[in-house]
């Protein structure tokens, strides 16, 4: 793992419906540490099980019928556009 990660985003989902974003805001040796919204959570690098994804690949591969209304706040408070 390394700073390529810095400032990508993860997505969680459940089935099929976006669950949680999350902004990678730092990158260590160990560690990646994943600002959720409403918690920073800091995971071991063997434990990080998200691909990192850009804002345009986010706003390329997911339609708004798969984000919540809490999850499409969190993606434009982010600053990223779902369509």
């Amino acid at each position: 793992m390394n700073n390529n990660l810095l400032d990508k985003y993860c997505i969680d989902t459940i089935g099929f419906a976006v669950s949680k974003i999350g902004h990678i805001k730092k990158v260590t040796n160990r560690t990646i540490h994943v600002d959720w919204g409403h918690k920073v959570m800091i995971y071991m690098n063997k434990d990080f099980r998200w691909v990192p994804l850009s804002k345009e690949e986010i706003e390329k591969k997911y339609k708004k019928n798969k984000f919540t209304e809490d999850t499409l706040r969190r993606a434009a408070a982010l600053g990223i556009v779902i369509q």
